[in-house]
């Protein structure tokens, strides 16, 4: 049972306020191999009155299964870029026009951003022939996990749904069994990132007889990274689409 909210001079004072009961929008860190299918489960938010319209900011440049999707797609290839995107959105959150938007993805950004950071490193040495731009320090680290820090948890405050893909990553054992299934951003990132969102998603292919099955996995085990704070999505779903996760999640909390 609730406790009763009782009026008081030191809640007055921080002006606290309650948290809502009702999740207004999604946000999700979907990851998982090259080709899976991502970019097209990211797609399917057109599909619902709720997730539509659709912002697509393409990092990849791997559209092509979205290509007949009524989607706007937004070319980024710098982290310069993307803030640029950022900053127009937030200015325009009072009247946001998008109910959805995907980043596309950050494990290409934060490649891309590190190659910034690196020149960057290269161009301000004192001797810049002893930087190998190859080779970052723990300080270029440094650098672009704060970036990536930044970026996630801006895309996931904004009023809207907010979808992030990343490729997965897999370490092996000593006797090259799969040790752990992890979204491929660099170090820290790898525990961060999937801190800061409501769900993350797993999502693989599998044979089930000769069919191929794909399956979002949202439960998270020995081996492989995955939540959901809505407690509402069970295990996995097969063959999902964002509409399906949407009305879910949302069905749940009545």
């Amino acid at each position: 049972m609730a406790t009763a909210v009782v009026d008081h001079p030191l809640r007055e004072a921080l002006k606290v306020e309650r948290v809502s009961p009702t999740i207004d929008f999604l946000n999700i860190l979907l990851y998982g191999d090259p080709g899976v299918g991502k970019t097209y489960l990211c797609g399917t938010a057109e599909d619902h009155e709720k997730t539509s319209p659709v912002l697509l900011i393409d990092i990849e440049g791997g559209t092509k299964t979205i290509r007949n999707r009524n989607i706007d797609v937004l070319s980024a290839r710098s982290l310069n870029d993307v803030q640029k995107i950022y900053n127009t959105l937030v200015k325009a959150e009072k009247d946001m026009y998008y109910q959805t938007v995907i980043l596309d993805s950050l494990t290409e950004l934060q490649k891309l951003d590190m190659r910034f950071v690196m020149k960057q490193a290269k161009d301000k040495a004192k001797d810049p022939d002893k930087v190998d731009i190859d080779v970052p320090s723990q300080r270029e680290w440094g650098i672009t996990l704060n970036h990536t820090r930044a970026i996630v948890r801006g895309f996931r405050d904004l009023p809207c749904n907010t979808i992030i893909t990343c490729l997965a990553h897999e370490t092996m054992d000593d006797n090259g069994n799969l040790a752990g299934v992890f979204p491929s951003v660099p170090g820290k990132a790898k525990a961060e990132v999937p801190g800061f969102m409501d769900i993350v998603g797993y999502y693989s292919v599998r044979m089930q007889g000769t069919e191929k099955v794909r399956r979002l996995q949202f439960a998270k085990t020995a081996k492989v990274i995955a939540k959901d704070r809505t407690d509402t999505l069970g295990d996995y779903i097969d063959d999902p689409t964002f509409p399906q996760i949407f009305d879910i999640v949302h069905k749940g909390e009545n």
